[in-house]
């Protein structure tokens, strides 16, 4: 498994929201014709998060969380929810990935894994959710990405300025924080009808990968000090309505 390390040149998943859009704007989720609020809709079978995107080792602990997050969302939505395991989606998947090569074009992969879903659970529809790794570029410690705006929480802080400039911390670091392009995640939702139709696709922004550790600011350096994002429950809950908007919007 890849490291977050390892992971910070090459990490182009997903294009990154350019800083200066509008604050509030939300990402473009693709809904179907006539699927707001998932009429219909009542019992939800979910993937194992991230099951057909990896992620490093240092971030897999916030899987667990999602879960619990996710779950809260489909109660509070008044939907059933059943789970698969990681082993058993990952399982499952790759048999489908298999059966579509075998059968024609790879994109129909989703259609033989809810055929395979179909011969073991009763649902009515499928959710494949995952956290995302990819680049947004930072001004001062805030950054704007898939509706969401976040300052990057720096820690070891001293209490005065070391650079030469008046607001100067470190080498690439002012008063207000980093600015450059730095490692972020969001949520990404898929769901698919009991036959493997595509409904909705939806993402919606999270947290930083790092905070700002400025315990060597008076060398003119900082570090990145990787954040538990498990513990970062209200911003998972922003990002995950925003995901899930406009299939299962968050109450007003």
């Amino acid at each position: 498994m890849r490291s977050v390390r390892a992971l910070i040149g090459v990490v182009t998943l997903l294009a990154a929201t350019p800083f200066g859009c509008a604050w509030f704007s939300r990402p473009e989720n693709a809904l179907a014709s006539g699927q707001e609020g998932a009429p219909g809709v009542k019992r939800f079978l979910v993937c194992a998060p991230n099951t057909v995107i990896a992620l490093p080792a240092e971030l897999s602990g916030v899987t667990t969380a999602l879960r619990e997050q996710i779950d809260a969302y489909l109660h509070f939505h008044e939907r059933d929810t059943q789970w698969l395991d990681l082993v058993e989606s990952r399982q499952i998947w790759n048999e489908a990935v298999a059966a579509a090569k075998q059968n024609g074009p790879i994109e129909k992969a989703p259609v033989f894994f809810a055929t395979k879903l179909d011969e073991r659970y009763d649902f009515d529809a499928i959710v494949m959710p995952s956290i995302v790794l990819h680049k947004a570029r930072a001004t001062d410690g805030g950054a704007v990405w898939d509706g969401v705006s976040r300052q990057m929480e720096l820690v070891n802080r001293p209490m005065r300025p070391v650079g030469r400039a008046q607001d100067v911390f470190a080498e690439g670091i002012r008063f207000g924080g980093v600015s450059g392009d730095v490692l972020v995640t969001s949520i990404h939702v898929l769901v698919f009808s009991r036959t493997g139709e595509r409904i909705f696709e939806g993402r919606g922004g999270f947290s930083f990968v790092h905070d700002a550790d400025m315990s060597d600011a008076k060398k003119h350096h900082y570090q990145l000090r990787l954040r538990d994002l498990a513990k970062q429950v209200e911003e998972m809950r922003e990002g995950l309505a925003i995901a899930f908007d406009p299939y299962l919007p968050e109450a007003d």
